[in-house]
C-alpha cells in the first residue's frame, strides 16, 4: 500500500490521477512532486477503466466500465461515480441505466458536462455532473465503441469503434451520428492534434498510426511502426506523436513520431515494460507518462532523449491517467 502524505494537498497546485483497475480505484498525485495526495476506492469489484478530472480540478469522475477488456465477455458496469480530489471522497454517483460499459470519459472546456462512452449501447451520453443526470446521448452506429476525441468547442466527437474496424464521427450539437469512416482492421484509441487538423487512430493489426483530416472526415496519411500501436498522444506543440504499443507479447514498446516527416524518428522496446494501459503527455513539463499495468508503474520518458528517466509507483493495474490545473475557490 502506498501511503499518503498529510499535508500535500493544501500544498498542491497541479495533479495527475492514475486508474488503478484493481484496486479498484484511483490514485491522485502532486503533479510537481509526484508525491500521492489522496485515494478514491470505487464500491464493489467491477472495475473502473478510465476517469476524468472536472475543469476546476477539485472533482474527478470514474465510470465503472466491467471485469473484461473490449469486446469480451464479463460483468458490466452501469454507474459513473464522483470523487473529491483532494480527499479521494465520495460526493455522488449516477446509475447509468441502460447505458452499459461506461468507459471513455471526457469533460467539455466549454460546458463542463461530462461525455462518455456507453459501449454496449453504442452511444456516447452526455452527463450534467451537478445534479448528475443523463441529458441524452448519441448513437455510435457501430458496436465496441470504446474510446473518443472530443473537439475544445464541443461541436464534434470521433469514436473508435474497436471490433467494428470503424471509426464514427458525431455531430454534438445536433445529437446524431454524421459519419462512419471504415478503417484498416481494427483500431484503438482516439487523440486530436492541438490544432485539431487531424485525428489519430491506431491500427494495431496493421502495425500503422493512422492520421485523418478533420476538415474531409477522411484518411490523410499512416505511419507505419515495428509493432503493435494502442495509444498515441501529440506534443503540446504538435510536432511529434508519441505512441506506446507492443513488439510482442508482454513486450512493451515505444515510438516517437515527427509529424512533419511522417515518420517514426526514435523508438524504445528493449527492456522498457510489459502492458502499456494508457499514454499522457504531462501538460506542464512535456514527459511523457506510460502506465505500465503488470509492473503497477508510471514509466516517465524524456522526449529529446527519448530515454525512460524515472517511474512512479502505483496500485495494482494502473490504467488510464490525467492532468488538470487546481482552481483554488
Amino acid at each position: 500500500m502506498i501511503e499518503d502524505v498529510p499535508d500535500a494537498a493544501p500544498r498542491a497546485k497541479r495533479l495527475f490521477f492514475v486508474v488503478c483497475k484493481d484496486l479498484p480505484g484511483i490514485t491522485i498525485f502532486d503533479a510537481d512532486t509526484n508525491v500521492r495526495i489522496a485515494q478514491a476506492i470505487t464500491p464493489g469489484t467491477i472495475n473502473p477503466h478510465e476517469a476524468a478530472f472536472s475543469r476546476d480540478g477539485r472533482a474527478v469522475y470514474v465510470p465503472i466500465y466491467g471485469t473484461s477488456g473490449v469486446g469480451k465477455p464479463g460483468e458490466h458496469g452501469h454507474i459513473l461515480h464522483i470523487f473529491d480530489s483532494l480527499t479521494g471522497e465520495q460526493r455522488a454517483s449516477l446509475e447509468t441505466g441502460q447505458y452499459r460499459r461506461p468507459h471513455c470519459v471526457t469533460v467539455g472546456q466549454e460546458s463542463g458536462l461530462v461525455y462518455a462512452s456507453a459501449e454496449l449501447a453504442e452511444s456516447l451520453i452526455l452527463i450534467d455532473p451537478a445534479q448528475p443526470a443523463i441529458l441524452g446521448s448519441i448513437p455510435t452506429g457501430s458496436n465496441t465503441s470504446h474510446m473518443f476525441a472530443l473537439t475544445r468547442d464541443e461541436s464534434k466527437a470521433y469514436v473508435s469503434n474497436v471490433r467494428s474496424k470503424s471509426i464514427a464521427v458525431l455531430d454534438v450539437k445536433s445529437r446524431r451520428l454524421d459519419k462512419t469512416i471504415p478503417t484498416e482492421g481494427e483500431n484503438q484509441r482516439m487523440t486530436l492534434s492541438p490544432d485539431e487538423r487531424w485525428f489519430v487512430t491506431n491500427l494495431g493489426p496493421a502495425g500503422k498510426v493512422a492520421f485523418y483530416r478533420t476538415d474531409k472526415d477522411e484518411l490523410d496519411f499512416t505511419v507505419p511502426v515495428s509493432g503493435t500501436p494502442f495509444v498515441s498522444k501529440f506534443s503540446g506543440d504538435g510536432n511529434f506523436l508519441y505512441c506506446a504499443g507492443f513488439a510482442g507479447p508482454r513486450n512493451l514498446a515505444t515510438w516517437k513520431i515527427d509529424v512533419t516527416e511522417r515518420a517514426v524518428v526514435a523508438s524504445l522496446s528493449e527492456a522498457v515494460g510489459q502492458d502499456p494501459g494508457c499514454l499522457e503527455v504531462n501538460p506542464f513539463t512535456g514527459t511523457v507518462y506510460i502506465t505500465d499495468q503488470p509492473a503497477n508503474r508510471v514509466l516517465q520518458i524524456d522526449p529529446p532523449t527519448w530515454t525512460v528517466t524515472g517511474s512512479i509507483r502505483t496500485e495494482k493495474t494502473p490504467d488510464a491517467m490525467g492532468f488538470v490545473e487546481l482552481r483554488r475557490t
